[in-house]
């Protein structure tokens, strides 16, 4: 079975890209502007895979628009949380709302689609 076959695998790449965009972002924090050779490899080969991430999905039959909203929701929830563990950024109790509205929408896409 091909990817053009079968919509989920293609949510679960999503997923997986959804990860991979914490790598580049997270990453960016630590590149000191991109002079650590070490941390600049990181981002540069997280944004590709959560690239590739992206665009492997919607050959699966998976409209762009709804592929692209939840790949940059969980992105952005999985990096705000990582930023929090690690200590880079609290997050207040309007973030964890404004989270749960984003996952909230993400949820209702992937039912919708």
């Amino acid at each position: 079975m091909s990817i053009k076959d079968d919509k989920r695998i293609g949510w679960i790449v999503i997923i997986i890209g959804g990860v991979f965009q914490v790598g580049w972002s997270v990453g960016l924090d630590y590149t000191n502007g991109m002079t650590d050779l070490f941390w600049a490899a990181v981002v540069l080969i997280s944004l590709r895979m959560s690239m590739l991430c992206l665009s492997i999905p919607m050959r699966s039959g998976i409209n762009m628009s709804t592929a692209y909203a939840v790949w940059v929701g969980l992105g952005v929830v999985l990096t705000i949380i990582t930023s929090a563990l690690l200590g880079i950024e609290a997050v207040t109790v309007g973030m964890a709302v404004f989270m749960a509205v984003i996952l909230a929408g993400v949820i209702g896409l992937k039912l919708e689609s």
